[in-house]
């Protein structure tokens, strides 16, 4: 591993010793169970059967703020060219978004030195080293295509709005992260690269609560996944094979099912039960069958969203 990125590691190491997943592995894996970026990983992964050293990190504890944590991210962010994000649209895309230092998935190959903050990256990356099965070449454009699609849905609003107790405003989850910053500053603002990344991630926060949770924000983004995923219907009924793209799931299946499956904690199936979109109905219940998302979602301690507090 390069020398600034070890220095960076190693205490992050010691604050999160994590666990094996499996035999021995280079593969370090800091992630949430109920993030669904990470969520993603997991899926690659256990499609794989690959091992890694799990270091679960607890989101509402605000653990992906560790100064330990967000060093490593901000220098890994800014060596693979990615600027931090400093607005917040309501999707997870690294690519039209940029890059939080203050999230996960990321991921640390012992071996090589390789550090990955961005979960579509990652997940990429994992399947073309075990072969590639996920991304088979000739769906590799209309996969990657689905792969955007997914990654551009606005799961904040959604997540937000689910995690807030009834009686708190709307924005509350992001107003709480916007005071995380600020007491992060206070302590570690002569730091340089904590005080950009923690500026970065409070500019980020304060545009979401300040923009992303009104009456009419959230229900373009309620419209935003009633459109995808009467496309995604469409596109269903037109398939040749039990999956998305013939006899073998791919990553858009996985994709796509850790989207639905967060659409149905959040209260969303509505919009494909009952008739609406039965081809969309009908492949959830073959995506929650899959083992790579049961072991990394369904059967996966803490993964599913828990009911708000009243």
């Amino acid at each position: 591993m390069p020398k600034d990125l070890t220095d960076f590691s190693t205490p992050l190491f010691q604050r999160f010793p994590g666990g094996r997943i499996g035999d021995a592995s280079a593969l370090h894996l800091f992630h949430a169970p109920n993030s669904i970026c990470s969520q993603k990983v997991r899926a690659v992964l256990a499609f794989h059967r690959l091992p890694y050293w799990s270091h679960s990190l607890d989101i509402f504890k605000g653990e992906t703020y560790a100064p330990e944590y967000v060093r490593l991210r901000f220098e890994a962010c800014r060596l693979a060219g990615h600027p931090l994000s400093a607005r917040h649209l309501g999707s997870t895309a690294v690519e039209s978004t940029g890059c939080d230092a203050c999230v996960v998935p990321t991921v640390i190959d012992a071996l090589s030195g390789e550090v990955l903050v961005d979960s579509l990256r990652i997940c990429l990356a994992i399947d073309a080293q075990a072969g590639g099965q996920l991304m088979p070449a000739a769906h590799a454009d209309a996969i990657r295509a689905e792969l955007a699609i997914v990654d551009d849905l606005p799961n904040y609003q959604n997540l937000a709005v689910r995690v807030v107790p009834g009686n708190a405003p709307r924005n509350s989850f992001a107003a709480s992260k916007v005071a995380r910053c600020d007491a992060l500053l206070a302590e570690h603002g002569a730091d340089p690269a904590l005080r950009a990344a923690y500026e970065a991630k409070r500019a980020k926060e304060q545009s979401a609560a300040d923009h992303l949770f009104d009456a009419t924000a959230l229900e373009a983004a309620r419209a935003a996944v009633d459109a995808a995923l009467a496309a995604l219907d469409l596109r269903l009924a037109a398939r040749r094979g039990p999956w998305l793209f013939g006899d073998q799931p791919s990553m858009a299946d996985l994709f796509w099912g850790a989207e639905l499956i967060r659409a149905e904690d959040v209260g969303h199936a509505g919009i494909w039960q009952n008739g609406r979109l039965p081809h969309v109905a009908a492949w959830v219940r073959q995506l929650v069958e899959l083992p790579a998302l049961r072991s990394a979602i369904l059967e996966f301690p803490g993964a599913r969203l828990a009911p708000p507090q009243s």
